[in-house]
């Protein structure tokens, strides 16, 4: 058997060689500069396809809950409006005395004062104060104090005095038959509640 030689200096063999060299060169750099961070990239996606995949399979898994969820949430949401009305964030002043101009006008009662008093605050609430005086019949009155127990809005009233009226103590009777004037005064402290900030 004869043994395989091979010269580099041999011009037959010195090209294929230098080309061969070459291509290897240009193989292995296409592969570091092309393929390498293709590949990369290529694995940094399929992480972040799974991911994705992970994330919409348990967005399908929930999806039948989310139906409920928002059921529950309006629910909640009409629960805490009505919740609103009878217990406010803050006090309404304006609403409040539009509220009883109604009613008293709705009963037949004048209203002659309506103050602010200063608010007590409690631990989870506020006591909005109000100092009011009306005048009217006797059976309007009762009318007024029951429309304003049907509020939506709590109220307390407290320290009620109901007096005769003075022009009415002072008129003769025949005068007040003739002329519908109030008969009675009345001076009460009403409550109503906000919560506390």
């Amino acid at each position: 058997m004869k043994k395989l030689t091979i010269n580099i200096k041999d011009p037959r063999l010195r090209v294929p060689a230098l080309v061969l060299v070459i291509v290897a060169g240009g193989i292995y750099y296409w592969a570091d500069t092309v393929f390498k961070p293709v590949k990369q990239e290529q694995q940094k996606l399929q992480t972040q396809l799974k991911a994705k995949q992970d994330t919409l399979r348990l967005i399908q898994a929930l999806r039948p809950q989310l139906d409920q969820l928002r059921i529950e949430l309006a629910a909640a949401q009409a629960h805490l409006d009505s919740l609103k009305s009878i217990f406010p964030d803050q006090k309404e002043i304006p609403k409040l005395i539009r509220e009883i101009t109604s009613v008293a006008h709705a009963s037949g009662i004048r209203t002659t004062r309506f103050n602010p008093l200063p608010d007590v605050e409690r631990e989870y609430y506020v006591e909005n104060r109000y100092s009011i005086s009306v005048e009217g019949g006797y059976h309007d009155l009762a009318e007024f104090f029951a429309f304003l127990a049907n509020f939506t809005l709590i109220i307390n009233l407290s320290t009620v005095s109901i007096s005769t009226h003075p022009e009415y103590a002072k008129a003769e009777e025949g005068e007040m038959l003739s002329v519908k004037k109030p008969t009675i005064a009345s001076m009460f402290e009403m409550t109503t509640f906000s919560s506390k900030k």
